[in-house]
């Protein structure tokens, strides 16, 4: 058995959430259920290279054909694949001018028009459509460390136009000019998208992020809040909220946090705040199998936390994204392989059950996820009881806790 129960309750959060059933939506990427597990690593040299058999279909994986990054169940969109992006590469050297108030907002829309039509062929698509853009952030601010270049070039550019003007002025107007041509460039790619392909499930990977990386700092008793300052900054971000049609942010673990009680925290507030500024859009987090910047597999425990969470908290899936690093060997594929056979599949399946199971129970089935608000109410928790070594579950296996309120809403806990 992948998980006994006794281990369950070691790790086990009890999480409470309100939530308004929708009506059904037919997004098949999402297969109508509560929760969907997406994987998005490019694999396909399992076969092809080394003749192992990655098969993802046994545990309700959803997957692109062939593996692939682009396909019909999800396209990732790198910045060098939509559009005219504008970034200084590693060695400070503009591309596409470097600045998004460089480029030609007509000539950068006139490409990645072309680009969606040749990546996203099928004029019905209705998967995940993740643009991946990090090279500077929308916000002025939060262009910090390596990411400095943008303010300075920035600067610069407001100072050949008018080398007389003070300091302070000089460093208004580029912010301005910052700010509003970036937004106008994301803003009107996600539109764009919309108008080609309006049943994809458009958004920019990685937002909203919620800054919550101080739990290295030992000097105080970590929470996982996100800084109030960080929020009232997402705030400003609005303009992108409203213009997705999905929220893509990313709970990736360090191995500083392999096995932590810094983990749940860290994982939670990042999808919390998601789920605040997403309103009733779908939250789709971003998640490895393996520690970032390593090949070591997460523990179950820290399973739980990235992957169960995600679903307890009302997350309408769950993307695995990997590197070509998975195929780099036979070797590493067939550990990847038991991996998913052995432990990472079991879970999503008793995660996936138990998630659509207390659906059943609690939402009386209706519509294809809950959607998440803000308010605490009378506590209704659905806890698995046994875990079954197959992943099935049956009703009677679900312990009900106190009902909920009367009417729509209704709240769900499960890990």
């Amino acid at each position: 058995m992948f998980l006994q129960t006794k281990a369950l309750a070691n790790f086990f959060t009890v999480i409470s959430f309100f939530m308004v059933i929708q009506s059904a939506r037919s997004d098949p990427v999402l297969k109508g259920v509560p929760f969907i597990t997406i994987w998005n690593a490019p694999t396909s040299a399992c076969w092809e290279k080394y003749g192992v058999s990655l098969d993802l279909s046994t545990f309700d994986i959803v997957v692109n054909q062939n593996y692939t990054f682009q396909g019909k169940e999800v396209v990732i969109f790198y910045s060098s694949h939509l559009g005219l992006y504008p970034y200084y590469n590693e060695s400070n050297e503009p591309v596409n001018g470097g600045l998004p108030q460089n480029i030609s907002l007509g000539d950068h829309l006139d490409k990645a028009f072309m680009d969606i039509l040749d990546t996203i062929t099928e004029p019905t698509f209705n998967g995940l459509a993740v643009i991946d853009w990090e090279n500077w952030r929308p916000l002025w601010v939060r262009n910090w460390d390596k990411k400095r270049v943008y303010k300075q070039s920035s600067q610069e550019l407001v100072r050949q136009m008018y080398p007389d003007m003070p300091t302070e002025k000089v460093l208004e107007i580029a912010k301005s000019e910052f700010e509003n041509a970036g937004r106008k460039m994301m803003k009107s790619t996600l539109e764009l998208g919309h108008q080609l392909r309006p049943n994809g499930l458009w958004g920019f990977y990685g937002f909203p992020d919620c800054y919550n990386y101080n739990y290295k700092d030992t000097s105080h008793n970590y929470t996982g809040e996100c800084p109030v300052q960080e929020k009232l900054r997402n705030d400003n971000l609005t303009w992108m909220w409203e213009a997705s049609k999905a929220l893509y942010p990313d709970i990736y673990l360090e191995q500083a946090l392999k096995m932590s009680e810094n983990v749940g925290p860290y994982v939670k507030h990042r999808i919390l705040e998601g789920i605040r500024v997403a309103k009733n859009r779908p939250i789709l987090p971003y998640a490895r199998i393996v520690y970032t910047y390593s090949m070591e597999f997460l523990t179950q425990e820290d399973l739980i936390q990235t992957i169960g969470q995600s679903a307890a908290l009302g997350s309408a899936g769950i993307i695995l994204w990997g590197n070509a690093d998975y195929s780099v060997s036979k070797g590493f594929l067939l550990s990847v392989n038991s991996y998913i056979d052995e432990t990472v599949g079991h879970y999503i399946v008793n995660v996936t059950s138990s998630v659509i199971l207390c659906s059943k129970a609690v939402c009386t089935g209706n519509g294809r996820w809950c959607v998440r608000t803000h308010h605490l109410i009378h506590t209704f928790i659905c806890i698995l009881r046994a875990l079954r070594s197959r992943g099935i579950h049956k009703a009677k296996d679900l312990l009900f806790l106190d009902k909920p309120a009367i009417g729509t809403s209704c709240t769900l806990g499960i890990l």
